[in-house]
């Protein structure tokens, strides 16, 4: 009888054990997926806020190129820091869209467009690539439903 409450005893502790580590591991994947999706929420935050702050200037450009203003390095200057500040954080698929379309920003900025074309139709193409990416890498960041 004494080898019946032997082998309770071990069982039961092997039980127990393989009890603790089910529920450490569980804990710990739980705690691992939230965590993920906190990271990927500040990623998404961080790339929103890169993308209107670079937005905010290319409208800035944009309006000044296409009314005639006087041509400001301080603009331009930004442009290019809020181009690099994204550039850092972009997604691949952001990244070429970002380049040319800042190229072609500055390019219009600094020179004019071609045969007085709109500034906008000079851009346009360019500009639906860049949203379009950002708002495919965006949404690409959105953390799963369920």
């Amino acid at each position: 009888m004494n080898w019946l409450l032997v082998v309770g005893t071990l069982l039961g502790t092997a039980i127990g054990a393989a009890g603790t580590i089910v529920s450490q591991h569980v804990a710990g994947r739980s705690a691992e997926r939230r965590e993920r999706l906190v990271r990927a929420a500040d990623r998404r935050t961080e790339l929103r806020l890169a993308v209107e702050g670079y937005l905010e200037v290319y409208q800035e450009m944009e309006r000044a190129t296409a009314d005639g203003d006087e041509r400001s390095t301080e603009l331009s200057h930004r442009m290019w820091f809020l181009h690099n500040r994204l550039a850092l954080i972009a997604p691949t698929g952001l990244a070429g869209p970002l380049g040319e379309l800042a190229d072609r920003l500055n390019r219009a900025y600094w020179d004019g467009t071609p045969d007085g074309q709109l500034v906008w139709d000079y851009l346009h193409e360019h500009w639906a690539r860049f949203r379009e990416a950002a708002h495919s890498e965006l949404q690409a960041l959105d953390p799963p439903v369920g």
